[in-house]
């Protein structure tokens, strides 16, 4: 009888050795993916997306702009775009290509996201986006259609007849029901900069941590389903509420971890926690009620596995190994006379990520992460009126990022004037939104977000 308990003691700890071991190897390809020297400065890129709605804000259908937007334009410096199709599903179109800038479809088939090239500084990024912005705000404008620089639809609630018909968004809607089409509805305002290896954990947290600072000044979707929501951004308050049962892992997976990780290996145990999807050989996605760590025993260390799996997995940031980048999540879109805030604001903290760090850590205190926690629980309901969490805190932490975009010395730090005017007046864009749509209502708001053609001005690259 001893001698069976020791062999099944043995057969679990060898069991539990060669998890270690799966995990530890795909901590080193991980870390591994990113190079041991960015340039200086960092190169960055920015995944933008815009709702596209009818002229009585309605969620319009974006698939029908693919063809005026991939016609070339000589006179607008318009070049010609290449279509792409969905891995998943045959013969569906799922954006367009271009040298500079690609246009995507996502999860709601109302909303377009612009994806910028690798750039060398916020100029760029600018010049880029805002021909693409252009080019796209011109061909909705045939159907009597908006873009809005705003960060969800504000009328068409969630619904599945909203949804992509990708093969993969199935899936997760099998897997989360309604939840998912939440992500449906939502804009975003994504920045990617480039980072070393041995700074992917400092970085990881640094961009989670600064979450309730990046929601705070740049929260923008208030009202959604043509009503006030309690959220100052509900596309982050309304993925907090999100009870994705099987589908998690134990702690948030969408927002702000529950802690900092300590290393890459944590933070690859600690996704591997999560359940997983499956892709079976005849390409089709199907949601798995197991956790990865499961496959892992049964499979070993499938680094291209572990990145699927990880890739639906929504922290507020995250490592990119594709590009060598940490990837910045949790800004809505911007108004579009301020569309650059988010981005600087995101460059200028990983810029002054470790004096950042720092500050936080000594103002806090040992506990720094679970009041940070809090805050970010306070500014998605409340943007700047959240109490901070310590005296200046937030003015603190944008003068240390404005420090860190003067320091690549480009200029770049003029960018951060809407979010310094912000904390003077103590308003981000979703408090004011409030106010014009308590004020003049649904009109108001979309006379106030609509990107109108004359503000995006003829810049070819």
């Amino acid at each position: 009888m001893n001698q069976l308990a020791n062999d099944q003691l043995a057969s679990e700890q060898l069991k539990r050795d060669q998890l270690d071991g799966a995990i530890n190897t795909l901590a080193a390809q991980f870390t591994n993916s990113f190079p041991e020297q960015v340039p200086y400065p960092r190169t960055i890129g920015r995944e933008a997306e815009f709702p596209v709605v009818t002229a009585t804000g309605e969620a319009a259908d974006v698939r029908r702009l693919w063809e005026p937007l991939s016609v070339a334009d000589e006179l607008r410096g318009y070049a010609a775009m290449r279509p792409h199709y969905d891995t998943t599903t045959p013969n569906m179109v799922a954006g367009l290509d271009g040298d500079d800038y690609n246009y995507e479809l996502e999860v709601g088939v109302g909303t377009v996201e612009i994806v910028v090239r690798p750039c060398t500084d916020l100029l760029t990024v600018q010049t880029i986006m805002e021909q693409a912005v252009g080019r796209l705000v011109r061909a909705a404008a045939r159907y009597n259609w908006q873009i809005l620089g705003y960060g969800i639809q504000p009328i068409t609630p969630p619904s599945l007849a909203l949804m992509a018909p990708k093969q993969r968004y199935q899936s997760l809607y099998r897997a989360m029901g309604d939840e998912w089409l939440w992500y449906t509805v939502t804009a975003s305002d994504q920045c990617h900069v480039a980072i070393r290896r041995d700074e992917t954990v400092l970085m990881l947290n640094l961009g989670n941590l600064m979450a309730p600072v990046v929601i705070a000044l740049c929260g923008n979707s208030p009202v959604h389903s043509g009503a006030l929501s309690p959220f100052c951004s509900a596309r982050e308050g309304q993925h907090q509420l999100i009870d994705v049962h099987k589908f998690r892992y134990g702690g948030a997976r969408h927002g702000m971890p529950v802690r900092p990780f300590a290393s890459i290996a944590d933070y690859v145990q600690t996704m591997a926690q999560s359940t997983y999807l499956i892709v079976r050989a005849d390409n089709e996605i199907i949601p798995s009620s197991r956790p990865f760590t499961d496959y892992l025993r049964e499979h070993g260390p499938d680094f291209e596995a572990f990145l699927f799996h990880e890739h639906y997995i929504w922290n507020s940031a995250r490592l990119r190994t594709k590009y060598g980048t940490l990837e910045i999540r949790p800004a809505c879109q911007q108004p579009w006379s301020e569309h650059m805030a988010a981005m600087a604001l995101s460059v200028g903290l990983v810029e002054a990520a470790q004096p950042i760090m720092d500050y936080v850590q000594t103002t806090l205190g040992v506990d720094y992460w679970h009041s940070m926690r809090t805050y970010h629980q306070q500014t998605i309901a409340k943007g700047l009126v959240a109490p901070q969490p310590a005296r200046n805190f937030l003015r603190t932490i944008v003068l240390l990022a404005e420090t860190g975009l003067r320091q690549r010395g480009q200029g770049e730090e003029r960018w951060l004037r809407p979010i310094f005017d912000r904390l003077d007046r103590g308003l981000n864009p979703a408090q004011r939104v409030r106010k014009i749509f308590q004020t003049q209502g649904a009109t108001g708001l979309l006379s106030y977000t609509a990107i109108r053609p004359q503000s995006v001005p003829f810049t070819p690259t």
